[in-house]
This record gives C-alpha cells, sequence and structure tokens, in this order.
C-alpha cells in the first residue's frame, strides 16, 4: 500500500478524534435577565461592590480575583471606565452544586447455566442503571444602577469543571465570562 494513499485515511481518522474529542467538552450553559426600564446607554461608568457575594470567609478569593480580572476586561471593551461615584456596582455570585445523574440499561439477557450444588436452568435479567453523581459550577454577574439600587443586568454560564479546570480556573472563567458578555445589551466597541 502506498503512503500516498493512506494518508487521507489518516487525515480523516486524526479529524474524527479531534471532533470526537471535542464533542467531549461541552460549553458552558449561558442564561442572562434584563431589567425591562433599563437604559443602557446611560451607563459608563462601574465599580465593584464592597462586599462581594463570592468573598463570603473575609478575604478576596481566587475565584473573585480571576473574575474581576476577566469582567473589567469585558467592561473596559465596552467603554466603561472604573470609578469612585460609579453609576453600576458590579457583584459576583459562584455557586457549586452535586448532581445525581442515571441512565437506564435497557439490556435484557436471558441465559442456561449451572449454579452450583447441581442446579441447572435458565435464567433472566432485566437491564440496570448507571447513578453517578457530577458537580456543577455556576457563575453570576450582577450589574446594579448605583442611584436605584435597582439589579439591570443578570447573566449566568453553568459548566461541569474538569480536573484541568479545578486546577487552573483563569482559563474557565474568562471562557464563561466573554460568554456571559456576549448577552449583554451593549456590543464592545
Amino acid at each position: 500500500m502506498s503512503t500516498s494513499a493512506s494518508r487521507p485515511q489518516s487525515t480523516i481518522l486524526l479529524l474524527w478524534a479531534v471532533l470526537c474529542l471535542a464533542a467531549c467538552q461541552t460549553a458552558p450553559r449561558v442564561t442572562s435577565q434584563v431589567a425591562p426600564t433599563a437604559n443602557f446607554a446611560q451607563f459608563h461608568t462601574y465599580a465593584f461592590m464592597d462586599k462581594l457575594s463570592t468573598d463570603t470567609a473575609g478575604y478576596t478569593s481566587i475565584t473573585t480575583q480571576l473574575m474581576k480580572e476577566a469582567v473589567t476586561r469585558e467592561l473596559t471593551a465596552r467603554g466603561f471606565t472604573p470609578s469612585e461615584q460609579p453609576q453600576l456596582l458590579v457583584n459576583f455570585v459562584a455557586t457549586t452544586k452535586d448532581k445525581v445523574e442515571g441512565d437506564m440499561d435497557p439490556r435484557f439477557d436471558v441465559s442456561y447455566g449451572h449454579w452450583g450444588w447441581g442446579r441447572a436452568g435458565w435464567g433472566a435479567d432485566w437491564g440496570g442503571s448507571d447513578i453517578h453523581t457530577v458537580r456543577e459550577d455556576t457563575l453570576t454577574v450582577d450589574l446594579v444602577e448605583k442611584a436605584e439600587n435597582l439589579l439591570v443586568w443578570s447573566g449566568s454560564a453553568r459548566y461541569r469543571p474538569t480536573e484541568k479546570d479545578e486546577n487552573d480556573a483563569r482559563p474557565v472563567i474568562n471562557d464563561a465570562m466573554a460568554r456571559v458578555f456576549a448577552r449583554y445589551p451593549v456590543a464592545p466597541k
């Protein structure tokens, strides 16, 4: 077999493997809400709340630090500037939930065999289930109009972190915040 004939097959197999691996990586599920009376053209300045919901232990968490970086980048891209007298206050919420999931196995087996003590006969087995627990994290950004103390926009990204994500959260937080702010009513400038 010539090498030129095997190259297209190798390329196809490699492409198929990459697509299968990409299919295993699920993008975060993004949701957002907009206050019905909000006028987003009037907002130009922001600040982070003094006590963010991601800092319940009395210090600034790593999640907060990474979210501040990502949100600052997203707001700056939309023309916002930090201010001591902001129009919008930014808050973060991070939650983790363990979800129980399961799949029924639609298998039905019939067999004949010997089960010891001289017993023989037919047996049947109906299905089973695959029950497991998965972790699901949600990162939420709330933008509050300071003058009215009114939530004007909220965006969330829900995802299942991998072990790699747990050891280096920066890429997943950057990706999640970019996807969340893609839903913000004002596009980047």
